[in-house]
């Protein structure tokens, strides 16, 4: 156990995410994202029920994304955070905009193995839906995430995400690797196929690069017509960045340009599939009930608070 008791509150937490930090990203990666706001937006989506009736959308998501690391011991930090997304967009002719919502609790512990290998795993509880009745929104997920270091600079990581989406069961495996040059001008992040970064430092407090980002979320729908539906996101978003290390690397502001693929697919409720990866549902027979989303530009802007060691 650590005890600080001498310490003032403030410099008994930095202390213990200092700790946490060593124990869950070593020595290459020395910072820690407290907490995260992103708002995209896609202006123009066309929508196709029928190549002779399409019409326009818009998507529009925002997300806010909190951790919070406590230490036990040397070897042992216990994860939490609760993150929240918000999704809008016109799902069928003749409906008013759909908003819906996804709220996760993450709990969980980092386990440091040995000097070269770790582990997050990750409990993730979850709402989806508009909202309008809860009673078929909970969802819940996990993660099993681990690094091993090669060197100072590189780190090997692979794991697996899973969740009980309204279709059925996603399941993720997950294959990366973290580099971080030795002049620190050079990062990337990579965990294929979900998510993952590359940039370099152009100056001081600017950096250039491209990100990744691939997610299936399913939501419930409650409201007015659209009640005896739900609807499942397979988004995928390639983009580049430029990106603003403000207050001594404390907060992190990006402007990005997107390449967006959003498809919010409508299904009734009851459709399912009993399997799913991303991109990927073997014996998949449910009906879609609303047009396909076309490939759209769009833009990102983003505001990271972060803890530097």
């Amino acid at each position: 156990m650590v005890f600080i008791d001498t310490l003032q509150p403030m410099k008994k937490y930095i202390l213990l995410i200092t700790l946490f930090s060593s124990t869950l990203w070593g020595a290459a990666q020395r910072y820690v994202d407290l907490a995260k706001f992103t708002y995209t937006n896609a202006p123009q989506v066309n929508v196709n029920p029928s190549p002779l009736d399409p019409f326009e959308s818009s998507v529009i998501q925002s997300k806010l994304l909190t951790s919070i690391p406590v230490q036990i011991s040397d070897s042992l930090a216990f994860l939490t955070g609760v993150d929240f997304e918000n999704h809008t967009t016109t799902l069928k002719r003749g409906w008013a905009p759909s908003s819906v919502n996804i709220a996760t609790l993450k709990a969980g512990f980092n386990i440091k193995h040995n000097a070269r290998l770790s582990g997050t795993y990750l409990l993730l509880p979850k709402l989806a839906s508009d909202y309008g009745n809860l009673s078929n929104s909970f969802q819940i997920g996990g993660i099993a995430l681990f690094k091993y270091v090669i060197n100072p600079q590189t780190k090997f990581i692979f794991g697996s995400y899973s969740n009980t989406e309204i279709f059925g069961t996603l399941f993720v495996p997950i294959l990366g690797v973290y580099h971080k040059s030795k002049n620190a001008k050079f990062e990337s992040d990579i965990k294929f196929p979900i998510t993952g970064f590359a940039d370099y430092k152009l100056h001081n407090n600017v950096r250039i690069g491209a990100d990744f980002l691939m997610i299936v979320r399913t939501f419930d729908l409650t409201r007015n017509s659209s009640k005896d539906f739900y609807t499942q996101l397979a988004s995928n978003e390639f983009g580049g960045y430029l990106q603003f290390d403000l207050l001594k690397e404390r907060v992190i502001v990006k402007t990005e340009v997107l390449y967006t693929m959003f498809d919010y697919a409508l299904y009734t409720d009851g459709s399912s599939t009993p399997f799913g990866m991303l991109g990927w549902y073997p014996g998949d027979e449910r009906t879609r009930m609303n047009g396909k989303y076309e490939n759209a530009l769009g833009f990102k802007i983003s505001a990271t608070y972060r803890f530097q060691l």
